[in-house]
């Protein structure tokens, strides 16, 4: 089940597991199996054209993904998404080339004992999730 809310709840969540607290505004959305969230996203910092999204999942649905998607792109409006993962996290890097995240730059020592990486996913280059609203006003 794809649920928004106790958003506090979705945005502890993922922070605990990247390492980092929620301040607000944002918003969040998380997938829930058995009582327990198993991936959340957390939106924030929203500039008109694009959103920072932070990621954390035990497992990835697609269904998630989409929601996600459909949520920066049909929601917010933003044509583009920024991520930002650890530069020893391989994993995260690999899951984001796969969602059509470029990257785009390298700041050092952005988590203290590691550099950041900076990924964009623009909405006409995400692989799933593309329907026929957004793919016209790409």
């Amino acid at each position: 089940m794809i649920v928004s809310e106790p958003r506090q709840d979705v945005a502890a969540w993922v922070g605990q597991r990247i390492g980092v607290e929620f301040r607000p505004p944002y918003t969040a959305i998380a997938e829930v199996r058995g009582g327990k969230i198993i991936a959340g996203y957390v939106f924030n910092v929203w500039t008109e054209y694009d959103v920072e999204v932070s990621l954390a999942a035990d497992r990835l649905s697609r269904s998630l993904i989409k929601s996600a998607f459909s949520y920066v792109v049909d929601n917010l409006g933003c044509r583009r998404a920024t991520f930002r993962t650890r530069a020893d996290n391989v994993n995260a890097q690999k899951c984001l080339e796969r969602l059509g995240g470029r990257l785009e730059g390298r700041q050092r020592a952005y988590f203290g004992d590691c550099d950041g990486l900076l990924y964009g996913i623009m909405k006409e280059d995400f692989p799933i999730g593309q329907h026929p609203i957004t793919a016209q006003s790409a």
